[in-house]
């Protein structure tokens, strides 16, 4: 059964469930291996304490899954089209990865630092300590 964290906010158009949180044990590996990424299956290791989850934003028209490792502060993302794997900013709800990239705010200020991805799919750049979504 899926829950609704509070804490992880939903756009107006988006929903987020949370489909596992859970320690990995031998007897529920092929549970969680059943609900991530195949790709993802090689990161997951027993007692691992792990979050899956799903995200659909009808708004940006994408959807996926959110793979979080709380212990090791890593998570992965997976949608129809991309995937992308880095740091677990739990405060801010945030996949953030190494890749650099630079872009505006809506101020015109030029801002460099990481891709980053939200629970609702939003993309954007991680800076100073702030996310600047891309849309």
């Amino acid at each position: 059964m899926s829950t609704r964290n509070p804490s992880w906010p939903a756009l107006p158009n988006a929903q987020v469930d949370v489909i596992s949180h859970t320690v990995v044990s031998e007897d529920n590996l092929r549970e969680i291996q059943g609900v991530t990424a195949s790709e993802q299956h090689a990161m997951i290791d027993l007692g691992d304490t792990m979050s899956v989850v799903f995200f659909n934003n009808s708004a940006l028209g994408c959807a996926g899954t959110v793979t979080i490792w709380h212990n090791k502060h890593q998570a992965a993302v997976k949608t129809y089209s991309s995937s992308i794997t880095g740091e677990w900013l739990d405060a801010d709800n945030l996949v953030v990865t190494d890749e650099e990239d630079e872009g505006w705010t809506v101020n015109g200020e030029l801002i460099t630092g990481c891709l980053a991805m939200d629970l609702n799919g939003r993309q954007g750049i991680y800076s100073c300590g702030e996310f600047y979504r891309s849309n």
